[in-house]
């Protein structure tokens, strides 16, 4: 607004300074909104283009990422579990069975051993006692089974009652040490003669 087209107008001198300062307040005041808004929106832009920046930053890492690969190596962990509880539910049922060295018989059987998919084992008897045929030396002998003389069943019921209380009075801690400690040296003794 123009000192000129007010006085044209007819307005006083007065008037016209006062209009103009009014004017000139608001201009102002404008101004220094219109300043604030603008920081305001710059910094808004600036937030955003870093985020931008960022974003773009990990699309970039996501399309390195070799999803055939890891696709591969997650076939490969599920293969390995499979793997390791077939060998455990084997390694379980040759301890159950009194294998002396399971890991022994597992190395021997090699894939001969058939597993259903949740990972046990398929006929699981015959499997045990095959290895039990094949395998006699890697298994506690089966005493139930003696000679069918009644000398021999009286000696080995005889051992293993023997063992049996030996080994309670060997843990029982309400026991003198001394009582314990030759409970202990005739364990020793018992399988030192078998």
């Amino acid at each position: 607004m123009e000192r000129k087209f007010l006085s044209d107008l007819g307005l006083e001198k007065e008037a016209i300074d006062q209009i103009l300062n009014q004017h000139g307040a608001e201009l102002e005041a404008l101004k220094t909104q219109t300043k604030a808004q603008l920081k305001t929106r710059e910094a808004e832009i600036e937030t955003l283009r870093t985020s931008l920046a960022e974003a773009t930053g990990r699309v970039a890492e996501l399309s390195r990422v070799d999803a055939e690969a890891l696709q591969r190596q997650l076939e490969e962990e599920r293969a390995g579990r499979i793997k390791d509880r077939q060998e455990w539910s084997l390694k379980a049922a040759l301890t159950e069975t009194g294998c002396k060295d399971p890991e022994y018989v597992i190395f021997k059987l090699g894939a001969s051993a058939e597993f259903a998919d949740d990972g046990s084992l398929k006929d699981k008897d015959a499997l045990m006692e095959r290895c039990r045929q094949e395998f006699a030396a890697m298994f506690e002998p089966d005493l139930s089974a003696g000679t069918g003389s009644a000398g021999n069943f009286a000696r080995s019921r005889r051992e293993a009652t023997e063992r049996e209380t030996l080994e309670k009075m060997a843990a029982d801690a309400s026991l003198p040490l001394a009582q314990r400690v030759m409970a202990k040296e005739k364990l020793f003794n018992l399988k030192e003669e078998a």
